[in-house]
Formats: structure tokens, sequence, C-alpha cells
């Protein structure tokens, strides 16, 4: 995924695109300031005339300014606890009358609402078929280490303008960190399983990808919470997706993976998920206050790196409110503990 961001400043009808070679690794720290300082970032960054591909870009942030919004995503935020403390810190340091939000479809989100056709920053779909080249031998003398099914592609016909791919295979956990859950119902029965692909993914491989998890070995606990979860109900023909990334408008074309399914949407709430795994599988509870914590380092160090971001007004009051909601955390642990 890398670490590349956009930014994203709009002010009436008009908007600059900047890009940063590693903006992902902190967007929520530089962010954090509000809107005055995260404008100036952004502005500092390099101008941009096209937009990477949802493939490439880990993080993006549109600041509007006419319409007060800020809508963002972040593909390097996995734990939850973090992702929390850095979403309540922001509600305290963006003024009043803004509205936050995450971008759940991504940098397709994003581009949409400035008014950009989506499809211009969606993930490669295909691969394109070069000019000249029209029928699977010609394909095959052109890019040789490119085998084309000859029961799709037979021999002799033409070929479209680009080879779609099709949804990677999801398979098994080997060790991701962190993973995403799947559990299924089948015959009132619920098995969680883990994988290292995305909850996108699992959706787009459809309803046929349901009988592979019968092969998979359940996994009844796991040390790291996952990031994104997806429960595939198939005694009612319900399922629920939630996310920390994002989904990439898989949720859009899942009427057409999932015939005769219900699809809902629980956007970050991974206790809809829980409830409804019915125990099938232990996980470490999220810590809020080592979220918090965990948050305030970070800005510190982060704002220690950066001698503008030292002086700006407002990187100082979101210091302010780190420390504060860090050392509340810190007493409601230590009462906690002395009650017990």
């Amino acid at each position: 995924m890398g670490e590349r961001a956009h930014y994203v400043i709009k002010e009436g009808g008009s908007w600059e695109l900047y890009y940063s070679q590693r903006g992902g690794r902190s967007i929520e720290l530089d962010l954090m300031p509000g809107p005055d300082y995260a404008t100036r970032f952004a502005r500092g960054q390099r101008p941009e005339d096209g937009w990477m591909n949802e493939c490439e870009c880990a993080a993006a942030a549109l600041v509007d300014l006419g319409e007060r919004r800020l809508l963002w995503y972040s593909h390097r935020i996995g734990d939850p606890a973090y992702r929390a403390a850095a979403l309540a810190a922001m509600r305290r340091t963006w003024p009043d009358g803004w509205r936050l939000g995450w971008a759940y479809d991504g940098l397709r989100e994003i581009a949409g609402a400035v008014g950009q056709d989506e499809r211009g920053v969606r993930r490669w779909s295909g691969v394109p078929v070069p000019d000249g080249v029209r029928t699977p031998e010609q394909f095959m003398a052109a890019m040789p280490r490119i085998r084309l099914d000859p029961r799709t592609y037979p021999p002799g016909c033409e070929l479209p303008r680009e080879l779609p791919f099709g949804p990677p295979p999801v398979r098994p956990s080997v060790g991701e960190d962190p993973p995403t859950l799947i559990t299924v119902v089948r015959d009132g029965v619920t098995r969680a399983h883990l994988t290292g692909a995305a909850a996108s993914m699992v959706i787009e491989n459809g309803a046929a990808s349901l009988d592979a998890y019968r092969d998979w070995p359940p996994v009844t606990s796991w040390p790291v919470f996952p990031d994104e979860g997806v429960h595939l109900d198939a005694d009612t023909r319900t399922a629920g997706v939630w996310t920390l990334r994002t989904l990439d408008r898989a949720l859009d074309e899942a009427g057409g993976r999932w015939p005769g399914w219900r699809w809902a949407h629980w956007r970050d709430r991974y206790r809809e998920h829980l409830a409804r795994a019915a125990g099938a599988i232990a996980l470490p509870e999220p810590d809020p206050a080592a979220g918090l914590r965990r948050l305030a380092r970070e800005f510190e160090r982060h704002r220690r790196a950066d001698a503008g971001a030292r002086s700006a007004a407002s990187v100082r009051r979101a210091v302010g409110v780190l420390a504060s909601a860090a050392e509340a955390a810190d007493a409601a642990e230590a009462a906690a503990a002395a009650a017990a």
C-alpha cells in the first residue's frame, strides 16, 4: 500500500489537489490541529493535476472550507483504540459546525465529493490489450508472461480492449496482522475464520465462495483485534460488514455477487459483528486509555519533528486536548485498579 496520500482543498466551486509521498503515515496527526492548520499543511504539499488510483493511495483527506466538512480515511490505522482516540480528539479540536466523516468508500468517495468521475481512481480492473493486438495468440506473443485460458478466450477470437481481473481468492490467514474476521453461520452453527484479504475482497468473491469456508480450520481465539470483519449467515442469507479502513464501493456491487442476500453496512461498529458471532472467537478488548496514550505520544513525536507545527496555536490546543485526555485515562485506570 505504501504511505502516499492525497489532500483536497475545496472552496466554493473550485478545488485543489495535493500529493505527499509519505503523508499516509501520519495523516491523522496532520489533521488533528483543526481546519486552519490542516489547510496550510495540505497546501504545503506538492500540487497535482492527476489522481492516484486507490491501490496506490494509503490515505486521503478532503477539507471543504465552504461546506465546513472534513472527509478522510487512512489504511495505516488498524488499531481500533487508536483510531477511536484520533476521531474523539478531532471532534474536540475541530470547531463546532464542522462535519467530520470517515470515507468508508475511500478515494472514490473523496473524488466523487468534488465531482470527479470515480472510475478514474478505481484500482486497476484489468490488463489493457496493446494497440494492434487482436487475438489471444498475438497477446501471448506480446506479453509472454501472461497465459490466457483457451476456454475463456478461444484461439483466433477477437479480444476486448481490456482483459478483466477476477477478484483475488480469499485464503486462510497465515499470520497477517491485523487480519480480517469472517464468521459463517450454517445450520445454526457459527464458525470464525481469519484471512489476510480485505473485507471488500471477501464481498467481491461472491456467494460462490461460501462453500470454500467449509474446509477452513475454525479459529476460536486470536491475540490481535481485527481491523475488518464480515458476517455471513447462510441460514437466513443475510450478511454484514464493518471496517476501520475502506470498502471501495464493494457493497454497491454486492447484490450482483450475492443474489438473494441482504447486506448491512456496520461502518466501524465491530460490536454489531461480535454480537452475531455468538462467542465463536475470543478477541482482546480494545483499550481506550491505551489508544489515547499512544495518540498523545505519536502526536508529540510528530510535532517535535516539524518546526512549523511547534509554533502553531492550533497545534498547541491539540496538545492540550490530548494531554488532558491521556491524564484522565490514566486517572480512570488507576481508580479502577485501586477499587479492584
